[in-house]
């Protein structure tokens, strides 16, 4: 929900109905002072890929050429509306200069998981409170931030809708100062410049046993701008509904973009290779075209990387609901994308001598910054939700053979990426219905003995709950040796 204040410099604001109305208990302009530069920030994320989020803006941030900073995050777990999973979607930062506000709106804009990077101007367990709060900032501190275009957005963490009686109109109400103050600059409710969000927070903390509705936190949120495209965008032209070729377990674009940003902290922003040996229909390659990376994939269907296209049956979506047996390739994708094709698709057996071999051919003896892929383990994971797992299939993935495939892709890491390149894949791990598989701890375990025989140091793991049938490890390595 969205509130404007006036039009160029003579009509006064409206909001939801309710005029807006200096009130007494403000402040005059001239007694209020400037906020420091040292402004409380945080970050907000979306409520998905449990913790592999805050590894995925540490990724950005070092791609973007940020400055070396400890991050220093809250690993609180909270519940919300529909089920939060890993830690808390909100995140104090540490405490930055005004110098970092442009890579740190820019790493929340390229970064799949988070939501943006917000300066905190006023926060309290009432609006009143937050209001009272907020007057503290000058006139000159909110207009030099809001220079251009704007709006107030309503956002309700752990609800679906706020609890507070009245509309956002009557809510800003409490906050004439700042309207005030920028009521100067143009309303766009479609496409502003800036935004400044009236954040309710209603999470409570996880547990057994039900609890109460905590009271409310209220914060008054500017949100840094950026320079670059927001990856929202990108994940909606990606869209699985929107592509020619499908296969049955095409990677969602928001992950397979995610997986990339992880793999690339150490690539040039523009010009850097990436490797998938099991690349499927694509979407990696895909997602890491988007990046502006240069992709070689394999797989071990040759209907999957054929240039020529050949009859599949694809599964109907919203936007072709006619679909069946239709003749079509993966550089359809690309093309309809418009978006670089992959340097090469080949067909290809990973655990064969040459395969290295091969990679870096197709590759014209470059080697890869990042290898990032979603390998076969044995069976298929199902994602449509717990409805969709089936217990009675056979192909369990043990501790054993699931070795055995880590020994197989962590040796082809370690022959095809350079020093300091990222190998990036998913892994399942055991979940509440699915025992067959090791934990977390057994597969750190597992990833740490083939990183001493590969050169390969082990940097992050972290686990995605889809479902009760299905966890998954998103799991980040780097050749050091």
């Amino acid at each position: 929900m969205a509130v404007g204040g006036l039009e160029g410099q003579r009509q006064r604001a409206d909001l939801g109905g309710i005029e807006r109305i200096r009130t007494p208990t403000h402040p005059a302009h001239g007694h209020r002072h400037t906020v420091p530069s040292d402004t409380p920030l945080l970050a907000i994320f979306h409520g998905r890929h449990g913790d592999s989020r805050l590894a995925e803006f540490e990724a950005v941030a070092q791609r973007l050429g940020a400055p070396a900073v400890d991050w220093t995050w809250d690993r609180q777990i909270l519940a919300a509306q529909g089920g939060d999973v890993g830690p808390s979607v909100v995140q104090p930062l540490p405490a930055l200069t005004r110098a970092d506000h442009g890579w740190l709106g820019d790493t929340a804009a390229r970064s799949v998981g988070c939501r943006g990077v917000f300066e905190v101007w006023g926060a309290g367990d009432s609006i009143e409170a937050c209001a009272a709060q907020t007057a503290s900032l000058s006139v000159a501190h909110i207009q030099e931030r809001v220079q251009g275009t704007w709006r107030v957005d309503s956002v309700v963490l752990g609800s679906r809708r706020s609890q507070h009686h009245g509309d956002l109109g009557a809510r800003m109400r409490a906050f004439g100062h700042v309207l005030d103050a920028i009521e100067v600059r143009p309303v766009d409710l479609s496409t502003p410049t800036f935004r400044l969000w009236l954040l309710e927070d209603r999470r409570s903390l996880e547990g057994d046993e039900p609890l109460p509705d905590p009271p409310p936190t209220y914060r008054l949120l500017f949100q840094l701008p950026a320079s670059q495209p927001n990856i929202q965008q990108t994940v909606h032209q990606l869209d699985l509904r929107k592509r020619a070729f499908l296969s049955t377990s095409s990677m969602p674009a928001d992950r397979a973009l995610l997986l990339c940003n992880l793999a690339l902290a150490h690539a040039p922003v523009s010009g850097a290779g990436l490797l998938d040996p099991y690349c499927g229909s694509g979407g990696t390659l895909l997602a890491a075209a988007a990046l502006d990376t240069w992709t070689v994939g394999s797989d071990l269907d040759w209907r999957l990387v054929s240039d020529n296209r050949v009859p599949i049956r694809i599964p109907a979506t919203a936007t072709r609901p006619a679909r069946g047996v239709e003749a079509v390739r993966m550089r359809d994708n690309f093309d309809e994308a418009g978006l670089p094709q992959p340097t090469a698709l080949l067909t290809l057996d990973v655990s064969s001598p040459d395969a290295a071999t091969r990679l870096l051919a197709a590759s014209g003896g470059r080697r890869f910054h990042a290898l990032v892929c979603d390998p076969p383990y044995g069976r298929r994971e199902f994602q449509q939700g717990a409805e969709g797992w089936a217990g009675e299939l056979t192909f369990k993935v043990d501790e054993a053979s699931l070795d055995r495939t880590l020994a197989t892709l962590l040796r082809l890491a370690q022959a095809t990426l350079e020093h300091g390149g990222r190998l990036v894949f998913l892994v399942p791990v055991r979940s509440p219905r699915d025992v067959s598989k090791p934990d977390l701890d057994g597969l750190q375990a597992m990833l740490r003995r083939a990183g001493l025989t590969t050169g390969m140091r082990l940097v992050h793991v972290g686990v995605e709950a889809l479902h009760r049938g299905l966890h998954r490890a998103a799991v980040v390595m780097e050749q050091v040796r």
